[in-house]
């Protein structure tokens, strides 16, 4: 079943106890960013389901399976106009697929990311980056918003509901239509909400040119230099996957 709003849950962070959590933020990053460059550099079909069987190890380390296939059971929609607009387009069932596969390597790496990562491990690396404090708790809080506005937007739909309100009958037109009874308290919620953000802000002097400090250390221990070769691995064998000749079935498209 189409779930549009399961694609907020790539959104929703949250670290457990999984040995994929108990590893060092950057080379959580380092994973995660391999497993977006890593389909990026052929738009060969085996280095696409290399890019996606590469990260079962990491699904089974981060327990995210569940979350996983809710992500891309909320993409599906996405997924099939991508497949249907690239065969229109190129003719190539093989290129078609390769690009739905892309997609789905780089979902699967975001929902692995975020299932294993707290928001304050992504606060303390963006401040590792030199990323201005500002920008950095901008971004934390939309993560933290997300998926609580998700959850916003279904108790509102649901109350409405139970009034006998329907949304889900007529046209494509009158469904946008009543959508607008569920928007307008969501978008006052949304409000209030970012209202009590800013006075706890201001309360605790927030902005106060203060540097940031963080009391956890985060320590450098064998499973993150593991991980860090695993990507240096796969990035390399992209690579060079990317420079055989293009008459090899299924490398290269052109």
């Amino acid at each position: 079943m189409f779930d549009p709003l399961g694609m907020f849950e790539i959104f929703r962070t949250y670290a457990g106890e999984t040995p994929y959590s108990k590893l060092n933020p950057t080379s959580k990053f380092i994973l995660f960013l391999t497993f977006l460059i890593l389909p990026l550099i052929s738009p060969s079909i085996v280095l696409q389901v290399l890019s996606v069987a590469a990260q079962v190890p990491l699904v089974v380390m981060s327990r995210s399976g569940r979350r996983v296939l809710r992500s891309l059971r909320a993409s599906i929609l996405f997924i099939l106009l991508l497949l249907i607009l690239n065969y229109a387009t190129t003719g190539n069932i093989f290129f078609s697929a390769a690009m739905v596969m892309r997609l789905l390597a780089m979902i699967i790496a975001s929902a692995i990311f975020m299932n294993g990562s707290s928001p304050s491990e992504i606060g303390d690396l963006l401040a590792k980056l030199r990323v201005p404090t500002s920008i950095s708790f901008s971004f934390i809080i939309a993560l933290r918003f997300i998926p609580v506005l998700a959850d916003d937007f279904m108790n509102i739909l649901s109350s409405q509901a139970s009034r006998g309100y329907e949304i889900e009958r007529g046209s494509l037109v009158r469904r946008a239509k009543s959508l607008i009874p569920v928007l307008i308290p969501l978008i006052v919620i949304a409000i209030r909400r970012a209202q009590q953000l800013a006075e706890a802000l201001e309360s605790r002097c927030f902005g106060s040119g203060l540097r940031r400090t963080s009391y956890v250390v985060y320590e450098v221990k064998l499973a993150d230099v593991l991980a860090v070769v695993y990507s240096l691995s796969l990035l390399v064998l992209g690579v060079y996957m990317s420079t055989l000749p293009v008459g090899l079935p299924l490398l290269q498209f052109r």
